[in-house]
């Protein structure tokens, strides 16, 4: 880790609702690395400790503390209420905490995490994390949605953008988010690509005896991830072959209709919610399934992807630009919403499995170099410059 000085980290993690997020878990992938050498603490609402807590401290240490905060609205349904009584009642707490640490980060571009960030200040350096790409990169999903929620999307994005003015560092996960900024303006230097990491090494000591499932999915269960397209497909995938299983893995806002869905299409002894596990219990399931399917609208990285790649699993999924950056050709894409040709792939997986094993091999040694610690260091030695002044 990085030496030089012990430094006070402040994170304001607004952001969770429900489940926790891609995002959300990178902060706290690499602030465990960073609590070797500095001291960093979270300030979290009630609710958002309920849903990270189990991840939070996966790792203790005493460089690590949580500032809980409550507020009436915490656990209301209407997102809205939640996120608005957060940023009031964080920014409260952030104002306060001014002056007691050397930097302050929003873990996720979004005002929930960046107006309490700006409004403390006090002399920290400001970072934010962009866990997304920009909409000209989000299209295709762009158009499924309906025209108010769309305008709201891209207004949440130009005025976090306009915020992230009032920050030192942006963090992003791929180059195309990259060179979005520097053509809005932005110095090249305050915007660096950090990527994304797995536990690969976790992953590959983990031992299965049997496959249990055909197909697998790990997201939340939101639209945007394609949970829908997903029953298309396997609805296709059981025409074929009457006994394939689907393991669904993840929960979220849609889980409901989801499982309404699945009901309604006859497909209950066919696809398996498991909701949120443990992630011993994830990679199980998935080094248990014979290939993972992804049709998601869009990615800024992709990590249950490699995930799905360190488990040796081949991945099909909806084409994104991003995976050419991150996973080049070690996975297989179709069209954007283009679930028939996904299921034909699928079946052709399950069908000639021993076609794949060469690929399969090369993906796994291939997403290996993908290490949270690196990760982390190369985050933290941007971080030290700022403070520093270099």
């Amino acid at each position: 880790m990085i030496e030089k000085r012990k430094l006070k980290i402040l994170v304001i993690f607004n952001s969770l609702i429900g489940v926790i997020g891609g995002g959300s878990r990178h902060i706290i992938e690499v602030v465990d690395y960073w609590i070797d050498s500095h001291r960093v603490d979270y300030l979290i609402s009630e609710e958002g400790y309920r849903v990270a807590k189990e991840y939070i401290h996966k790792k203790e240490s005493q460089n690590k503390k949580i500032i809980v905060y409550s507020t009436p609205f915490d656990r209301v349904e209407k997102f809205f209420l939640a996120y608005i009584s957060r940023i009031i009642k964080s920014s409260m707490e952030a104002w306060k905490l001014r002056r007691k640490y050397d930097v302050v980060i929003a873990p996720n571009y979004l005002p929930q995490n960046m107006i309490p960030a700006i409004v403390m200040r006090g002399g920290a350096k400001r970072i934010v994390y962009f866990h997304n790409v920009p909409p000209s990169l989000r299209q295709e999903y762009l158009k499924k949605m309906n025209i108010l929620w769309r305008k709201l999307s891209i207004l949440n994005w130009e005025f976090c953008v306009l915020l992230s003015k009032f920050f030192d560092l942006i963090f992003v996960v791929n180059e195309a988010t990259k060179n979005h900024f520097i053509r809005r303006g932005f110095p090249p230097k305050k915007v660096v690509v950090v990527g994304n990491g797995i536990p690969y090494n976790y992953i590959d000591n983990i031992d299965v005896d049997n496959k249990i499932y055909d197909g697998v999915f790990l997201a939340r269960l939101v639209k945007r991830k394609g949970i829908y397209d997903l029953i298309k497909i396997w609805k296709i995938v059981v025409r074929k072959n009457t006994t394939a299983k689907l393991c669904i893995i993840g929960g979220g806002s849609e889980k409901e209709k989801l499982k309404m869905l699945i009901e309604s299409e006859k497909l209950k002894e066919n696809v398996i919610l498991t909701g949120v596990v443990s992630d011993e219990e994830k990679y199980k399931i998935m080094k248990s399934s014979r290939v993972f399917v992804y049709p998601s609208y869009y990615e800024s990285w992709g990590v249950v992807i490699a995930e799905a790649m360190a488990c040796g699993l081949p991945v099909v999924a909806y084409h994104a630009p991003i995976y050419e950056e991150v996973f080049g050709e070690h996975i297989f894409t179709v069209e954007v919403g283009n679930y028939k040709k996904i299921a034909e792939k699928v079946l052709d997986i399950l069908q000639n499995p021993q076609n794949y094993k060469e690929m399969v091999e090369n993906a796994k040694n291939f997403v290996a170099r993908y290490s949270w610690k690196e990760v982390a260091e190369h985050q933290l030695r941007n971080i030290v410059d700022i403070v520093e002044n270099i």
